[in-house]
């Protein structure tokens, strides 16, 4: 059975809150309930917010009892008997409700929960369906859509719904945590189905490659990766993920002769160009880097290091006004912080070769203060780490009356 949801108490008893509001609006009195009907539903309301659960039961037992078409009575029954672990009578109270109000918002969702509990995932599948039908822009509703597919092994269903429940609600960590979860499965799968299918396949050779490259073993990841290209039609990316691994492993040469194969193949290859340029300008050959990079920059502006490459580029060329322009380019963007202080040290640079003195001390100056940060920063995560581990190493105090050694004697 899928594994429960961390957060499931709390966002069983937020949606509660939410939905005795509901219960307790003037819908109470659409029905027509007895004075008495209607004082027990608000007691029962009272005591299930105090966490007073079986006497919350007993009243809303009453109440449906003498109002058997209150829908609401029953959602709260349900809910009651949910918070007492009595899962089964919880489905019959919820089923009852939606039976009563089949258009009641909450009722299907906690009902599709105490299915799932239960482990009738074909039930909850159904149930939870009616919810987001009902309530298309709540989240909570969604998500629970989206672990019910999962729980039922639907991976591709699964994935849909929590795309749509983070779209609703981009920052709620449950959700963010069943997407990343029903995602791994569902790659999961798709791997293991490759595997099977044809374990000779390039493209189980390019997925054992890029599991490579995540474990830092480049080595591994370059023999994978020329298998796959053995085998495989002409495919720019993956000569374009070759040349990157033979760059970490140092092998420049062959790793621009990689990158020029894949731009050969796909003259459009943007992330080839880029990197191919970028290459290039670490290894001193401006002139053939900055042509690429200004190409890039135009094609594809989500390529933000464009600016700090072409900036290097014009300091290798010689033209030292160009680079300024695409440093502070470079510092005006939301790249990494250690792109921003080379930018302000390789604008130093600049200025002193234009003589803009004092230009130059600032930007000088600036990287120097990002550069004790980061410094500090290190030191601090450092002295953490070793606190926490004196702190994991260290033995405990004896006690002052600790007991005597047999070679120690009373005083």
């Amino acid at each position: 059975m899928y594994e429960r949801i961390p957060n499931q108490l709390k966002f069983r008893t937020k949606a509660l809150v939410v939905l005795l509001a509901v219960a307790s609006s003037p819908s109470l009195r659409s029905h027509a309930q007895s004075p008495a009907a209607q004082a027990d539903f608000r007691s029962g309301v009272e005591a299930l917010r105090g966490n007073h659960i079986e006497e919350a039961i007993t009243l809303f037992n009453k109440v449906t009892q003498e109002s058997p078409r209150f829908a609401e009575a029953y959602l709260n029954l349900g809910l009651a008997l949910s918070q007492a672990g009595r899962n089964a009578e919880a489905v019959t109270a919820l089923k009852q409700a939606t039976l009563t109000r089949p258009t009641l918002r909450g009722a299907h969702l906690f009902l599709a929960i105490s299915q799932y509990r239960m482990g009738l995932f074909p039930d909850a599948a159904a149930s939870i369906r009616k919810e987001t039908a009902l309530s298309a822009s709540d989240p909570k509703a969604w998500m629970w859509q989206g672990v019910i597919d999962l729980a039922s092994a639907h991976l591709a269903e699964a994935v849909d719904a929590l795309n749509h429940a983070a779209k609703l609600d981009p920052n709620d960590l449950d959700i963010l945590y069943h997407r990343g979860r029903a995602s791994l499965d569902l790659s999961r799968q798709s791997y293991e189905q490759m595997f099977r299918i044809d374990p000779n396949s390039w493209h189980v050779h390019q997925v054992l490659a890029q599991a490579a490259v995540e474990a830092d073993k480049d080595a591994d990841a370059v023999e994978q990766y020329r298998r796959a290209i053995a085998s495989a039609p002409p495919q720019s990316g993956l000569h374009e993920a070759l040349a990157t691994a033979l760059w970490r492993l140092g092998k420049f040469d062959d790793a621009e002769a990689e990158f020029n194969t894949a731009l050969g193949i796909d003259p459009g290859d943007t992330l080839a160009m880029y990197k191919l340029g970028c290459l290039q300008v670490d290894r001193s050959k401006a002139s053939e880097g900055k042509p690429l990079l200004e190409k890039v920059a135009l094609a594809d502006p989500s390529l933000k290091l464009v600016d700090y490459y072409l900036g290097r580029a014009e300091m290798q060329l010689g033209n030292e006004a160009g680079a300024v322009v695409h440093f502070k380019k470079s510092i005006s963007l939301d790249v990494d912080e250690e792109t921003i202080r080379q930018s302000y040290f390789q604008l130093s640079r600049a200025y002193r070769r234009l003589h803009q003195t004092a230009d130059a001390n600032l930007a000088q100056e600036k990287y120097r203060q990002l550069h004790q940060e980061d410094r500090q920063s290190r030191q601090d995560r450092l002295e953490k780490i070793r606190t926490r581990y004196d702190r994991d190493t260290q033995l405990p105090p004896a006690p002052s009356d600790a007991p005597l050694n047999d070679s120690q004697t009373e005083p």
